[in-house]
């Protein structure tokens, strides 16, 4: 698989370059919205809130001269020069930008509408802004989601996840709706309007929606701002399905090629883009690429076909066609995860080299009928040359839905067109209701050549000359069972100050990080927070100051080319993370990656699994069990389903179950981590009972105090107690010499677990809203605390100082904290 894909890029770049544009030094450009003004210039908007003017965009991307027009708004994610006016979709209104001198700065930000709600949740992002031929304005907005249950987004404000019209002075009219997270709007096929969403909950996989007023695309929250729920009184349950039926989507774009899609626009470059003008062009933020749709109405529903056009981009945001037909891509990925870089602009051109690719893939009764860019070889044109497959998907609120009722369909015959540039392809039991993976990997040109991307995939919701069937592709299931919140029991180890908890931190850089497209054997790195860089590949390593026994792990990683790195478990247990895909995810002396999980460099990855420690016989020292791996995922792809593993460094262990430090190499090659996560396995090894104090909840906020039952203990004893904050936080006070933080965020101020005045945690441990387990030993020798099972350092009070008096619940002024399942026990 992967040498083709190699071969399928390396022919991608035959046919279209990809140029990327110089920066102003020291910017930051993450794009949001993007038009060429009524001089050709192309105007950018932020997430950061400016607006730049890029001048002779269509000459050397060396030369072209970026101006910045205007800063300080609020994150635009949408631009448009419209009929004489530069507008900009903020997240709160519509502005209008005005240069009333000439000077090329902008002198008044004028509102043109502000009619949505917001809630102040970090998710509620505006999007947009095409213009219809009637000169109104189209815009959508995202749902919010909320920690814990982060999954499950919902509209607390009016209209989130609605489309909406904008006349041009600025009158909102709501739409449609029942979208997620609908980033991008464009025009296609007559006028149609289409969205893309992005998978998540009710959205099993990145849909194109075809947009008519009064639709609803399947995600319930906004119907909270129906007639039906009365205009915001009644919220829409999460979990169990609307009373009505979804709008088909034209395209389910599978997981494997987009889980962001961005925004999309058709091709009317009449082949200076390419061969597929008529065609939707599709940006993807995950995966970094353009994708092409082809889009037919069938039996009163717009249906299509995706096929991947230009691969290894970067983080796709926006896309627009210049006049040549070029197409510009702006880049951004923060907070959201995509393809290298992560920032930035770039141009994509078409060479004048045609592949050899399936032009159109229109449904028939029992198949397809397949135009090619070029003459066919009808030998070529056999039942192996073809293998089909069709699925479906799940209506339901879990994240996505991987493809179900996987169905092989037989080749029934093949019929070359007269021309010799196209085909019957008939198949066996072809259905309605479901997509279809065509995978191409015999046809042939009449010169021998293969397809360049021999696979497509089809969401065929009716079929013409069939029974118009009311089925979906997403077929409404038995909802789950309610997810638990995954948080609970992780330990975040490097939110907030990632270096807090670990060693050798020297030579690692925090900092935001994309593959530098001028030498991807490195990162360009800028001011940030989404990544630990070790320099140049030859830092210290990074060991943490905890040592680990039996545990479960997250992080994520990205390597440039060439990268090299590894996680080693208690030091000597080597988890592969290197730029291989026949390595990478792989054990060291324990086994090799089964699947080519690794996308390749310039990728962020998420690496999951759990780990046992090697077992002693505590009499004689004899090892009784190896070390073992199990589950090792790379983005949910499992690489290593279990293995033993022997040591790299060995000696030096012992006991029943010993522990070690994790170490993540910094010295082998480039490699940026971020996001590490460890859940611990192990009980509580003492074996001792506790006495209940009280199982109920207990909570104080915005600055409130609350006496806490008391219990019998004289020291030495051991408190033990759910706990969660949120706001502010605050603190459980034992004594005024013992007390224990509950807070986190991105300040400076004390974490959880920090015990105020005489140790404190700068690393936010545990997010807000999520319940941990707190135990606090108090005796002769001090204070220990342990959370999450993980024990942080003792601390001595001042000499004198009391450790027990009656306790207390404390929360700061904007915080609340609440604990639950307060027990306690005597400590030998």
């Amino acid at each position: 698989m992967i040498g083709l894909l190699l071969t399928a890029l390396q022919q991608e770049s035959d046919c279209w370059t990809v140029e990327h544009y110089p920066l102003p030094a020291g910017e930051v450009i993450e794009v949001g919205g993007m038009d060429f003004g009524p001089e050709g210039d192309l105007w950018v908007s932020t997430r950061r809130g400016q607006v730049w003017r890029v001048s002779d965009p269509l000459g050397d991307p060396a030369t072209a001269e970026w101006t910045l027009f205007a800063e300080g708004l609020y994150e635009g994610l949408g631009l448009n020069w419209h009929q004489g006016r530069l507008l900009v979709l903020q997240r709160g209104e519509l502005s209008e930008l005005l240069d009333h001198d000439g000077d090329g700065a902008c002198d008044e930000i004028r509102t043109l509408t502000q009619d949505w709600g917001m809630s102040g949740n970090y998710h509620e992002f505006a999007f947009g802004l095409p213009d219809d031929a009637d000169g109104n304005l189209w815009m959508s907005l995202n749902l919010g989601f909320w920690s814990p249950e982060w999954w499950h987004g919902m509209s607390k404000a009016p209209l989130r996840g609605w489309i909406l019209r904008v006349t041009p002075d600025g009158v909102i009219t709501p739409w449609a709706n029942g979208a997620r997270s609908p980033c991008g709007l464009g025009f296609g096929p007559d006028g149609n309007l289409f969205y893309t969403d992005n998978q998540g909950d009710w959205m099993p996989t990145s849909p194109i929606f075809h947009v008519e007023r009064g639709d609803w695309f399947g995600h319930p929250a906004s119907l909270r701002w129906t007639e039906e729920y009365g205009n915001g009184e009644r919220i829409p349950s999460s979990t169990e399905p609307a009373p009505r039926e979804r709008k088909p989507a034209a395209v389910w774009i599978p997981y494997k090629w987009s889980r962001s899609a961005a925004n999309l626009f058709l091709d009317q470059s009449g082949g200076a883009f390419g061969p597929f003008s008529g065609q939707m062009i599709v940006g993807e933020l995950t995966n970094g690429m353009l994708l092409r749709a082809d889009l037919e109405e069938v039996q009163g529903q717009w249906q299509g076909v995706v096929w991947p056009l230009r691969q290894n981009v970067g983080s796709i945001c926006r896309v627009a066609q210049a006049a040549d037909g070029s197409v510009f891509c702006g880049f951004t990925n923060r907070g959201w995860g995509g393809l290298s870089p992560g920032h930035g602009l770039a141009r994509v051109r078409f060479t004048g080299v045609t592949p050899f690719e399936v032009l159109t893939a229109r449904a028939t009764e029992d198949g397809f009928a397949l135009r090619f860019t070029e003459a066919v070889d009808p030998a070529s044109l056999t039942a192996a040359a073809a293998r089909v497959t069709q699925y479906d998907y799940f209506d339901w609120w879990d994240y996505g839905s991987p493809q179900q009722n996987l169905v092989p369909r037989a080749v029934a015959s093949w019929t070359p067109d007269a021309d010799g540039l196209g085909a019957r392809l008939r198949i066996v039991g072809l259905e309605p209701a479901m997509c279809a993976e065509v995978l191409l990997d015999g046809v042939r040109s009449a010169t021998g050549a293969p397809l360049l991307h021999p696979e497509f995939h089809a969401t065929l919701n009716q079929l013409p000359g069939r029974e118009r069937t009311s089925a979906q592709v997403a077929k409404r299931v038995t909802p789950p069972e309610a997810r638990a919140v995954t948080d609970e029991g992780w330990l975040h180890l490097t939110w907030a100050d990632p270096f807090d908890l670990w060693n050798g931190g020297e030579g690692w850089q925090l900092v935001d990080a994309d593959v530098d497209p001028a030498d991807p054997r490195r990162f360009s790195v800028r001011p940030g927070q989404g990544a630990l860089v070790n320099g140049d590949g030859r830092a210290p390593d990074l060991i943490s100051e905890n040592q680990f026994g039996d545990l479960e792990f997250r992080f994520s990683f990205m390597l440039p080319q060439g990268g090299d790195s590894g996680l080693y478990f208690m030091e000597r247990y080597e988890l592969q993370l290197v730029d291989d895909p026949w390595q990478c995810g792989g054990v060291i002396n324990g086994k090799n990656p089964r699947q080519d999980a690794y996308r390749g460099p310039g990728q962020w990855h998420v690496a999951t699994g759990r780990f046992y420690a090697p077992r002693f016989d505590p009499r004689t020292g004899a090892k009784t069990a190896h070390a073992r791996f199990e589950d090792v995922a790379l983005d949910g792809l499992i690489t290593v389903p279990a293995c033993e593993a022997e040591e790299i460094t060995p000696g030096g262990l012992s006991g029943e179950a010993p522990r070690g430090a994790l170490r993540f190499q910094g010295h082998a090659g480039r490699v940026a981590i971020g996001d590490v996560r460890v859940r611990l396995l192990e009980e509580d090894a003492q074996g001792l009972e506790w006495t209940t104090i009280r199982e109920e909840a207990l909570s104080a906020k915005d600055g409130a105090e609350l006496s806490l039952p008391n219990y019998l203990g004289s020291a030495p004893h051991e408190l033990a107690f759910r706990a969660r904050w949120t706001g502010k936080g605050g603190a459980v006070e034992l004594s005024p010499a013992v007390r224990i933080a509950l807070a986190g965020g991105g300040g400076a101020e004390p974490k959880t677990g920090s015990l105020l005045g005489l140790f404190e945690i700068g690393a936010d441990l545990i997010p807000e809203g999520v319940w941990c387990e707190l135990r606090v030993r108090l005796g002769g020798d001090g204070v220990q605390v342990t959370l999450n099972e993980m024990q942080l350092p003792s601390a001595e009070p001042p000499r004198g100082a009391a450790l027990l008096a009656r306790p207390h619940l404390l929360a700061a002024r904007g915080g609340a904290v609440e604990i639950a399942d307060l027990r306690w026990r005597p400590v030998p």
